[in-house]
């Protein structure tokens, strides 16, 4: 059993409290802190305790997972040391963007730290979480795994920048997917199909071509790519569009955009 709290009970809290809950079910004692009661009662109707203090969150708590927005992190943290918290003696994990472990240390007087970045499907146990360790136990790492398992594929990093990457390639990305499956169903209720037909079938494109990928690891994408096209086909005239509007250009620029804020966060919150 762990004594655990979440600070801020937003999307991604909810997600790992979900794949605590799903993993591990109910032997943890939870606590989750935000500014308004009436938005955490999802948690209190899951037998987590809730309140409105991040100071008696983390006082009752053996673990800590941040989950604020990067521009509320540093009054929080501010508002918890000025409280003479000891952080030493506890795990604290960070799933902010932009704040380095050299700015967490420095708020919290501590080095007992994790960085994750987990993304959106974790809500379905279908997500990825990049995980970079700061100066924790072997034991530290292992409770962090135990923790984050049912969210999905865990996915441990040397590296700090590697969760900036990872935030923009596999946190951000679900919302890129989303547009261009919403262009396709747009496009598809164009031409005649209704909207409930369009979903069907764009979902079910979707869900089949991951499927593909997962499945056929001897094979590059590239090569699943070649599979479908025949050339002067469909399919290679609306691949020749692709290249015409230049979609790798567009989507270098869309993952660089992305790090980009993440590099401006940092130099924000150093």
């Amino acid at each position: 059993m762990s004594k655990i709290a979440f600070i801020g009970g937003g999307n991604m809290s909810s997600c790992i409290f979900d794949g605590i809950i799903k993993t591990r079910g109910f032997s943890d004692e939870i606590i989750v802190s935000g500014p308004h009661l009436e938005k955490l009662e999802k948690f209190a109707a899951k037998k987590a305790t809730i309140t409105t203090s991040n100071l008696e969150a983390c006082q009752k708590s053996e673990v800590i997972f941040l989950g604020v927005k990067p521009q509320m992190l540093t009054s929080v943290l501010e508002e918890l040391a000025s409280a003479k918290l000891d952080f030493s003696n506890r795990l604290v994990i960070s799933m902010v963007a932009g704040f380095r472990f050299s700015a967490l240390e420095r708020l919290l007087s501590s080095s007992r730290i994790v960085r994750i970045m987990p993304n959106t499907p974790s809500k379905l146990g279908l997500g990825v979480t990049g995980i970079c360790f700061g100066n924790v136990s072997e034991d530290d790492k292992t409770l962090t795994h135990d923790l984050l398992k049912g969210l999905g594929t865990l996915i441990d990093f040397k590296e700090e920048e590697s969760i900036n990457v990872i935030g923009a390639v596999g946190g951000s990305a679900p919302a890129f997917l989303y547009r261009f499956l919403e262009a396709l169903i747009a496009e598809s209720v164009k031409l005649g199909m209704s909207e409930d037909q369009a979903r069907k079938v764009i979902e079910q494109m979707a869900l089949g071509t991951a499927s593909m990928v997962i499945a056929c690891q001897d094979q590059k994408l590239s090569e699943l790519r070649e599979a479908v096209t025949s050339k002067g086909g469909t399919t290679f005239e609306g691949l020749k569009v692709m290249s015409e509007y230049k979609f790798e250009e567009m989507m270098a620029k869309t993952i660089e955009a992305s790090m980009n804020r993440t590099h401006e966060f940092e130099r924000m919150f150093k």
